[in-house]
């Protein structure tokens, strides 16, 4: 079956600043990995965007952020930020870098801000009509590695060296149980028994029940197979910033394994290994090691140095050499 309606893509062209959009029309959402330079997206995506994910605030990752505030200031919104400590710090610096004497007038603005601390998932709230101050939320033990979930996606993530700590991201749009609409036609059913009997049917724990349909007691099974499929979900991974390690190497592996889509940075050529090492970041073959240890469907890769100037398609062809299925 069709996979769902999602959009993703690169915000820049490779040598400049990394980051990711994805978009979910049919949810209403709009995803920003990484808030790097962001002028180049439209400033009506801009203003819809409703949850950002940071890996890390260098300023290639995070000057974008006073651009998204521009865009925001006039809706009443709330929007969701995640990352890493000190994220909540940074964002604060950034939103008190401006005087908010007369937010009274304007639309209540919110940025909520969740971010990983030692073990520990802390929570931030900053109002504009309380001129952005850093209200302290809630705070819990990380048991899982989901820093995100609702009805229709996750996002994972997995602490990274980039010698400072860093975060990898996979998102991870869930498979979907969809009704036949023109076998659904055929049954005596309507308006909440419609929903009742779709309940019955995503729930594996009724496996071995019955649904009554008129006066006839149904299986679970039957019924799942006749009146029912599966729409498989996507998963998309984004990793920047990354030393190879045999750490890092594990964690990144484990995070974005059968990644439809993996976006991943590839800095340096083989050749400047060296250079790569000093500065945390990643190779060419590297990343091929990565993508094809990990099993993933495509490789997409990004933020290469400007050292190699409009060398861009031999660092694609080194890639190719060892991971065909690469953009």
């Amino acid at each position: 079956m069709a996979k769902p309606r999602i959009k993703h893509y690169l915000i820049n062209e490779k040598f400049e600043d990394p980051g990711i959009v994805i978009e979910i029309d049919s949810l209403g959402e709009y995803i920003l990995f990484d808030i790097g330079n962001i002028k180049r997206l439209d400033r009506h995506l801009l203003k819809k965007i409703n949850k950002v994910f940071i890996t890390h605030t260098h300023m290639d990752h995070f000057i974008g952020f006073d651009t998204l505030l521009r865009n925001k200031i006039g809706k009443e919104q709330v929007v969701d930020i995640f990352g890493i400590s000190p994220l909540a710090d940074n964002v604060y610096c950034k939103l008190q870098g401006y005087t908010w004497n007369l937010v009274e007038y304007e639309p209540r603005l919110v940025f909520r801000l969740k971010q990983y601390n030692e073990g520990l998932f802390e929570t931030f709230q900053y109002d504009i009509k309380r001129k952005f101050a850093k209200d302290f939320v809630e705070e819990e033990k990380v048991s899982t590695d989901i820093i995100y979930e609702n009805e229709f996606y996750r996002v994972r993530f997995a602490v990274l060296d980039h010698k400072i700590p860093v975060m990898g991201y996979s998102f991870e749009y869930k498979d979907r149980l969809l009704l036949k609409k023109d076998k659904i036609n055929e049954l005596p059913l309507k308006g909440k028994q419609i929903g009742q009997f779709k309940s019955f049917l995503e729930d594996e724990n009724n496996r071995g029940k019955k649904f009554k349909i008129g006066e006839y007691f149904f299986d679970w099974e039957h019924l799942r197979k006749e009146y029912a499929y599966i729409q498989k979900g996507i998963k998309i991974s984004y990793i920047t910033d990354v030393i190879f390690s045999e750490e890092n190497v594990s964690k990144i592996v484990n995070l974005v394994k059968g990644s439809d889509v993996l976006y991943c940075e590839s800095v340096f050529l083989s050749e400047d290994r060296e250079q790569a090492s000093k500065v945390y970041h990643l190779t060419t073959d590297q990343t091929a090691y990565i993508a094809k240890k990990a099993n993933v469907k495509k490789l997409i890769v990004f933020h290469f140095s400007r050292r190699y100037g409009n060398r861009k398609e031999k660092i694609l062809e080194e890639i190719k050499e060892l991971f065909p299925e690469v953009e």
